[in-house]
This record gives C-alpha cells, sequence and structure tokens, in this order.
C-alpha cells in the first residue's frame, strides 16, 4: 500500500536531533520508475510538512515577552515585528544603580523600535538607538544601551566601565542581541513611583528581527547575510529558517527556490481591507525557541499563508498554497479502480464554530480573538462543535480572518477520501489540484456522483506498478475569495491606553497680574503676582518661577508662596520688561509637570500721555521734516515717529523710525527723520517712562513724500 511521505518525514524529525540528516535521508536528484517501486513518489505533491491547518497548534509560549532569570535558558530567535522579553545574563548592583543584561535573541536583528517599562513606550534620548528615558516618571533615572547582534558588535561600553577587570573587551556576545539596562537610584519616597515593581519592574521591546534573503532582490546574495534585509514576508522567513542553522540546515541546492519566489509574490500582494486601507496578504512576526520541534515551528510559520512544504518532480523542496490554482488535470471515472469516499466530515472530527486568535500589535502583541466563525445550518442540526486555531505569528486581524476561512472551507470539505487509478493518473504526480470526475452508476440524467476541483494531499504507486493511489480533498476557489465589505469581522476592542503615571496633578487656570506699588522717593514699581486654582488633594505644595524672556531655562528663579498657598508674587520687576512665570505642586518629593508659561509686561505707570500736537510734516530731501510740540502731560518721557512704506496701513505694525526725549510741551522744530526717497505714512507717539500709550497717544498719519 501507499503511504504519506509528509507523516514519515514529520515522524523522523521529530525523533532526530540532526535535522540535516534527516532531509539527506529522504532526498533524491532525479526519478525513474523504478526508484520509485513499493514507495511514496518523493515527487509532485507529496507533503513533507503539513501547515497547522490540518493539526491542532501547539499553545503558544507565554514567557515570550517576560525578563527571566535562568542560568541556561532556551535560545530564542525573532522574525518579523514582535514585542519580546529575554533572560537575564547580568544583574548586579554598582554606584547605587542596579544593571541589567538582557538577551533578546540569539541572531541578530534589524532594529529596537521601542522600549518598554511596564505598558508604556518610553521617550529615550537616542530613539531607537536608547539613551537615557526622556519622560515621567523614570525620567533621566532609565538608561538603554542595545546591541543588536552583529558577528563584529564590541563588549557594551557601560559594562566595561562599570565592572572594569570583569567585563572586558572580549565579552562581545557576538550574534546575541542584547540590552544593557540602567535603574539608577531614587530617594525613597520616589521608588514606588519610579519603579512600582522595585528590581522586577517590567521591561519589553519591540523588536524588527532577524534579517532575511529575499530570493525576489538581485542586489541579495544568498550566501552573505550582509547584503540580506529585515522582512515580515512570511515566504522569505520560511525560507530563511528552512536554510538557517538554527532552523532546518537545508542547503539551498536542496530547495525549490523558484515556489519560494512565486510565493514571496502572493504574500507581497496588496488585499484591502473594509476601511479602504491596504496590508500585505500574508505577513509573519513572532518568535520561535531553539527547543522547540521543528515541525511545531514550521507549522506555526506555514499557518501565517495557508503554506505547505512539497517535494517536486526533481526532490526540491518547495512551497505551495496561499492560493486557488485551478486544476489542469482531469482525472475521469474511466481512471478511477477504486474509491473510498465521504460526503462532508466525519461527524466525529468535524466543527461549525472556529475561535481564531491572532497577534495583535496595538495589544502590546498578546493573544487576540475575532469574531468566531460559524456554520449556523450545522448547529441547528447537530449542535455547536468547536475547534480552535492559533495564528501566533498572524500580526493582523483581518489576515487572521481570511485565513480561517481558508480552514473552515478545507476542513468542511464537500468531498474527500482517496482513489485507486490507473497509471494515467501519474500527469497528476506534480500537481496541486486535479479536476476529480467520479460517476460509478452511469446515469446521464442524475450526473457524476462527484465532480469538482480537489487538492491532492497524498500520491502514491502501488507495489506491482499497476496504479496510482491519491488522497484527496475537494477545494473551492470561493475558500479563497474575499470581500472585505461583507466577510470582514470587526476589529477586536483594544485596550485603554494607560493611565499617564504622573499622579501629582498639574496647576490649573494659571494667571499672572500687575501689582503696582508706591516706593521710596514716591515713584512707582510693579510686582508679577502668579495665581492658580486650588486642588482637592491637601498634601500638595506649591513651587513657582519667573524670569526674563528669551533668558532660557537657566534664567528661572525662585518665587515665594503667599501665606494662601495659591499665589506668589516677583517684585519689583525692572520696568518696561517682560517676564515668564510658571508653577507645579509638589506632593513629598515627588513633583508634577511645570503649568503654561504665562507672560507679564512690567509697566510701572500705566496712564499714557496725551498725543504731541502743533504739528507740521513735510517731505524734503533725505527724510521727513516734523515741527511739533510735545505732550502735555506730566509723565510724558519721550516721542516716538512710527513709519510705514507708501499712503496706507495703520500704526500696528509700523516700525520705529525715531525716539526723542523730551518733557511736557517740549517744542521741536525741523526734526528731520532720515529716510529713503518715496511716500511713507508717519505717526507720532507719546509714550510715558514705562514706555506705555494708547489710542489717546497718537497723531497722525501723516502721508508725505520725501525726494
Amino acid at each position: 500500500m501507499a503511504e504519506t511521505i509528509g507523516l514519515a518525514i514529520i515522524s523522523a524529525v521529530t525523533a532526530s536531533a540532526t535535522t540535516g540528516a534527516v532531509v539527506g535521508a529522504y532526498a533524491v536528484a532525479g526519478i525513474s520508475l523504478s526508484t520509485i517501486v513499493g514507495t511514496t513518489a518523493l515527487v509532485g505533491g507529496s507533503l513533507l510538512f503539513q501547515s497547522a491547518f490540518g493539526q491542532q497548534p501547539k499553545q503558544r509560549n507565554e514567557t515570550q515577552q517576560s525578563v527571566l532569570n535562568q542560568a541556561m535558558g532556551p535560545r530564542i530567535i525573532v522574525y518579523g515585528r514582535t514585542m519580546v522579553g529575554g533572560s537575564r545574563y547580568l544583574f548586579e548592583t554598582r554606584n547605587g544603580a542596579l544593571f541589567q543584561g538582557i538577551i533578546l535573541s540569539a541572531r541578530e536583528i534589524d532594529r529596537i523600535e521601542g522600549y518598554y517599562i511596564g505598558d508604556r513606550k518610553t521617550v529615550t534620548s537616542a530613539g531607537e538607538n536608547g539613551g537615557t528615558v526622556q519622560d515621567f516618571p523614570q525620567t533621566g533615572k532609565v538608561y538603554f544601551e542595545p546591541y543588536y547582534g552583529t558577528d563584529d558588535q564590541a563588549a557594551a561600553a557601560t559594562l566595561m566601565q562599570q565592572f572594569p577587570g570583569i567585563w572586558t573587551a572580549d565579552h562581545r556576545l557576538r550574534g546575541l542581541a542584547h540590552v544593557v539596562v540602567v535603574f539608577f537610584g531614587v530617594k525613597r519616597e520616589e521608588q514606588q513611583i519610579v519603579y512600582p515593581q522595585s528590581y522586577a519592574t517590567p521591561l519589553r521591546f519591540l523588536v524588527r528581527g532577524a534579517k532575511v534573503w529575499d530570493p525576489t532582490n538581485g542586489a541579495m546574495d544568498p550566501e552573505n547575510k550582509a547584503t540580506w534585509a529585515w522582512s515580515e514576508n512570511a515566504a522569505d522567513c520560511i525560507l530563511d529558517y528552512l536554510r538557517h542553522r538554527d532552523g532546518m540546515r537545508f542547503a539551498r541546492s536542496r530547495i525549490d527556490v523558484a515556489s519560494f519566489i512565486d510565493m514571496h509574490g502572493l504574500c507581497a500582494e496588496t488585499v484591502t481591507r473594509k476601511d479602504g486601507s491596504t496590508e500585505p496578504r500574508y505577513r509573519l512576526g513572532g518568535t520561535y525557541a531553539l527547543n522547540e520541534a521543528p515541525k511545531d515551528v514550521l507549522a506555526r510559520m506555514l499557518s501565517t499563508c495557508d503554506g505547505q512544504l512539497v517535494r517536486g518532480p526533481t526532490g526540491l523542496i518547495g512551497i505551495r498554497g496561499g492560493r486557488f490554482r485551478n486544476p489542469l488535470v482531469n482525472i475521469p471515472t474511466e481512471q478511477i479502480i477504486a474509491a473510498d469516499l465521504t460526503q462532508g466530515n466525519d461527524r466525529l472530527d468535524a466543527y461549525n464554530l472556529l475561535k481564531v486568535s491572532y497577534t495583535e500589535p496595538d495589544n502590546f502583541y498578546q493573544p487576540t480573538e475575532i469574531q468566531a466563525r460559524q456554520d449556523f445550518a450545522s448547529q441547528a442540526q447537530v449542535g455547536v462543535i468547536d475547534s480552535a486555531l492559533d495564528l501566533a505569528m498572524v500580526p493582523s486581524w483581518t489576515q487572521a480572518a481570511r485565513l480561517a476561512k481558508i480552514k473552515f472551507a478545507k476542513d468542511n470539505p464537500q468531498w474527500r477520501g482517496s482513489t485507486r487509478t490507473t497509471l494515467a493518473a501519474l500527469d497528476a504526480l506534480d500537481q496541486e489540484t486535479a479536476r476529480i470526475v467520479f460517476d460509478p452508476l452511469g446515469d446521464a440524467d442524475v450526473g457524476p456522483m462527484m465532480d469538482t476541483p480537489c487538492t491532492l494531499t497524498a500520491f502514491g504507486l502501488d507495489a506491482a506498478m499497476t496504479g496510482c493511489t491519491l488522497g484527496f480533498t475537494a477545494i473551492s476557489a470561493d475558500a479563497y475569495a474575499w470581500n472585505p465589505a461583507i466577510e470582514e469581522p470587526p476589529r477586536p476592542a483594544l485596550p485603554n491606553a494607560p493611565a499617564p503615571v504622573n499622579i501629582v496633578p498639574t496647576p490649573v487656570n494659571v494667571t499672572v497680574n500687575p501689582s503696582r506699588r508706591t516706593v521710596a522717593g514716591g515713584a512707582t514699581a510693579v510686582w508679577g503676582v502668579l495665581s492658580w486654582n486650588a486642588d482637592a488633594r491637601t498634601d500638595l505644595t506649591a513651587q513657582a518661577q519667573y524670569r526674563v524672556v528669551g533668558s532660557g531655562e537657566s534664567g528661572w528663579q525662585p518665587i515665594g508662596i503667599r501665606g494662601d498657598g495659591l499665589s506668589a508674587e516677583a517684585g519689583p520687576l525692572t520696568d518696561g520688561q517682560t517676564y515668564d512665570f510658571r508653577v507645579r505642586w509638589i506632593a513629598g518629593n515627588t513633583p508634577s509637570n511645570w503649568s503654561n508659561i504665562v507672560t507679564l509686561a512690567s509697566v510701572a505707570d500705566a496712564n499714557a500721555a496725551a498725543a504731541p500736537y502743533a504739528i507740521g510734516v513735510e517731505g524734503v530731501a533725505g527724510g521727513a521734516k516734523f515741527s511739533f510740540t510735545a505732550s502735555s502731560s506730566l509723565n510724558v518721557a519721550a516721542t516716538f515717529i512710527h513709519r510705514r512704506a507708501g499712503f496706507s496701513g495703520e500704526l500696528a505694525g509700523a516700525a520705529v523710525a525715531d525716539a526723542i526725549a523730551c518733557g511736557p510741551n517740549q517744542r521741536f522744530d525741523s526734526f528731520i527723520s532720515p529716510a529713503a526717497a518715496g511716500p511713507y505714512r508717519y505717526w507720532l507717539v507719546s509714550r510715558n517712562a514705562s514706555g506705555y500709550y494708547d489710542a489717546s497717544s497718537v497723531a497722525g498719519p501723516f502721508d508725505v513724500t520725501v525726494t
């Protein structure tokens, strides 16, 4: 009898520790009738590894995002984009700080996109390259130093500096992507805010994983990993796992690269969602541990693209799946010697409700369920029979929904079974599908019992070489068709963003007003009075500051808080100068964020001087000649001449051409304000000693032409 090579190889790989030796036992360079007598055909569509669609998925590893202390923890490899924790290789204190070294991947990664403390992505001084945390409450308290696992990476600079003689330049950890993390010491009263779980405060990292060979990119050398690039393309990642020393270790000469090029194009195709956005058809992201069985890793990876691995006519390992292929071969009744058919699934194995989970990026890359796929008609007849599909390496709910539809159709086919045929069925030896027509009664009025496209699940020759044995499952193009407007399920509810860690409120309704007071000698000076609203908490004290506008961060000066605790004052201020003010609350030794800055212009004399009078203006060569009498107001200190080009426009925005110091009723004759030839509009404005004026201080406009 024929047997299925797929099952044989799965069993062999499971029992073997050296995957390269397993493949060597089954690989063939060519094919002839004499080599396949009495065996399963090692050609055509024989499955090497079935996708996860035909197996109960292995429970995902929930420790992926934990930072663990393990003397000899399993090594982890990252594909695509995902969030990881890691294994500590160092955990020591020095100079009041805690130093941690965390291995993220046992293979070079492309980048760390995000550094998370708890459920909060931090802002770091060097962006994706780590650095010091810039946001509250770990501002300046946590430092990240990443290394991406390159073959030539240097030893961690921070560890060499802090642990001289212990951590040396030889401790390079080449090939291991890792992060040095420093928790700097804080005051006791700040510990619960800065480090809520003390030394075990959770750390996670959003990682772009392994760089892989893209067989469609001519610029990449398959044997030179320096030319490779990061990818989420499912076909590229599966091909990499087959070839990599920490994967299946197949030589490239044993792989049907053309089939992976074809699958790469399928995975990269654009699929439109209901909202009009698009995504690649099949993406892959996740991790695997080096202590996992290769068949489990492959099943998880293949499930992202409905993929199956097959051995082709030349004995090369190829990939197929992910789409409907119209049959090119027909197997009619005349070629069928015997058939064992089942219409629909055996009821002991079938299901009519499929629960589907995937990995949601916006849920911190945690398992997330989409709306279950159901057959309500079946449920009405036999009740609910459920099954589950864990798409641990699928990063999209819409991709998961499309894959669930394919699995549901494959697991609930119209027909399945096996047939024994004549040798004419050898035409289907290298085919993924064939149309099988079975009409045992030959009743033309009724039509054939079975006439449908089928996926070939097994192909063999009997020992006597008199016929072929085919395993099949009916498949329809409808299984792969997708109408997002009708079929796309709602996106699963996502968690709310974590509440801000800053538990000390920021003062609100902050204002500043001038307070004018008479000082020695009868002069008037200005104080700035800052005020803000009270808060319901009773443990808050205020801290206020002011500075001259433009003086920078170093210009801030403290302000004394008044007895009411809700106001502060600074002064006397320099007359005519402008100042910034701000305030924050303090609870214990923990500050809030500073309030918004409010600004005050210091004006000791807020009484405007009257406008100049007895004014004469004429254009002369080289300027405008003014004759005028200064304001009669006793507080006048200067007359300003404002000018703008042309005979239009308002005072606002006009440039100051001249500032003339003056006293009350002081007469000026023939004062020339220099200007180039042309038309101008002028205003004369009286200002007091504080530089203050208003509309009553303005004379003009005067339109003159300078010659």
